[in-house]
Formats: structure tokens, C-alpha cells, sequence
């Protein structure tokens, strides 16, 4: 009987930790379903209201004129696409306008070709809008497309991450920059939603006139690199 050794203290010390980690996961998990069912509407933060610039230069690049865009939305809980502001900017390259139109959508999921669909007068067809996507290294994706003689450039600066298009390149930033202990507990109180769905809407346009789309695809494509940078600074705060 004395040769006995009892085993019971070393098996409870192994099963210790993990009781400790499904306890935390077993309260995060509680306190989640609690928070949308009694408080489901905090998830959604009002969004800060943003004033649009009458005046952004671009490389030099002349500003004839700029006037606010009048396709507001009052900003709905549940809601996906709110365009909350907005403004058209236009240069001058090489003396041929350029218009470029800023739009500042909340509770987006990132599809661009939506986005055009339902704040623009251009009613081609979703997913066979976009004739050519690009991707430029540190700056992201963009949509080029022509229609009623004229060329356009669309895309999604985000809050974190690169330019995108669609939403599933959009919800790849939200899931790489978003997804951390420091927000989730920031979601939990109420200080933050738990994915940054903003979005800096920028949609581009130029006439062709007798050039080929691919030199007005050019000038789009210079617009586009050079007011990126300036835009992704200047992002809104949430």
C-alpha cells in the first residue's frame, strides 16, 4: 500500500488552464449574445459628420471648380451604402477635364459596382460593369470602365489597407486590420463598431472625344495616383 503514489493533484493541475480559458471564452460568448439582444442598435455608431474640401491640388494639377454632391442619405441603423457626403472636384490634365467625385459611405461592404449602380445615373449591369480591374502596389484596386463616351475610374480607399472593389477585398482589410482583442472589448462597450465600414467612395471621369479608351484610361489612372495618397491621409475620423 506504501509503494501507492496518488495521481489526482497532477491531473488537476493540467485541467486547470483550460477550465480558466472556457471560462473567458464561455463569459465573452455570453456577454456578446447579451449585448445584441438587449442593446442590439449600439453595435451601429453614428459616424462623425465630414466636410469635403472645396479646394484639393493634386500635383499641381489645376481645380477649375468643385460643388457638393446632392446624393445624401440620412444615415439608417441597418443600413449598407449611406452616402452620409460628398463633392465633385474638377482638373485639367493636359487640358482635358477630369471629374473626380468623393463620396463618404458608412455600413458599407465594399462593392463599388453597388455603389455606382445606385448613385449614378450609369445602369449597366452589376458584376459586368467593370471591363478592366487593376492593381497598383501600395495603393490597391481600381475599376475602369467606359460608357456614353466617356471613361471612368471607380474605387474604395479604406480605413486600413489598400484600395478595393469588391466586397470581398473589403471585408479581407476588415478581417486583417479589424479583428483584435482591443476592439473587440471597444464593440462590448459601445465606444466602436467591430468591423470599420467606411468607406472614401472615388469615382472618376473623363471624356474620350475621338481618343481611344486607353489613352483616357491613362489620364484616369494619373488622376487616381495622385489623389490617392492625399485622400488615404485625410481619411475621416470615425
Amino acid at each position: 500500500m506504501t509503494g501507492l503514489t496518488k495521481s489526482k493533484p497532477k491531473i488537476k493541475f493540467q485541467i486547470e488552464p483550460r477550465l480558466g480559458l472556457l471560462v473567458v471564452t464561455s463569459v465573452s460568448v455570453f456577454l456578446t449574445i447579451a449585448k445584441l439582444i438587449f442593446a442590439p442598435n449600439t453595435t451601429i455608431q453614428k459616424i462623425q459628420p465630414f466636410v469635403f474640401p472645396e479646394t484639393v491640388v493634386l500635383d499641381k494639377n489645376t481645380i477649375w471648380k468643385s460643388q457638393a454632391l446632392t446624393d445624401i442619405v440620412v444615415q439608417q441603423p441597418k443600413q449598407y451604402d449611406a452616402v452620409i457626403s460628398g463633392r465633385r472636384y474638377r482638373y485639367y490634365y493636359d487640358s482635358i477635364p477630369i471629374d473626380i467625385e468623393m463620396r463618404y459611405v458608412v455600413g458599407t461592404l465594399g462593392n463599388v459596382e453597388g455603389m455606382i449602380y445606385k448613385n449614378t445615373d450609369i445602369k449597366l449591369p452589376i458584376s459586368k460593369l467593370f471591363q478592366t480591374v487593376s492593381h497598383q502596389p501600395g495603393i490597391g484596386y481600381y475599376g475602369l470602365f467606359t460608357y456614353k463616351n466617356k471613361a471612368y475610374l471607380s474605387s474604395c480607399i479604406n480605413p486600413q489597407g489598400e484600395s478595393t472593389v469588391n466586397s470581398e477585398e473589403f471585408m479581407r482589410n476588415r478581417h486583417l486590420y479589424n479583428l483584435s482583442f482591443h476592439r473587440f472589448f471597444s464593440w462590448l462597450l459601445g465606444k466602436e463598431s467591430f468591423f470599420d465600414r467606411r468607406c472614401l467612395w472615388a469615382h472618376l471621369s473623363t471624356p474620350i472625344n475621338g481618343f481611344n479608351s486607353h489613352s483616357a484610361y491613362q489620364r484616369l489612372e494619373k488622376a487616381w495616383l495622385n489623389s490617392y495618397s492625399w485622400w488615404s491621409y485625410h481619411f475621416p475620423k470615425p
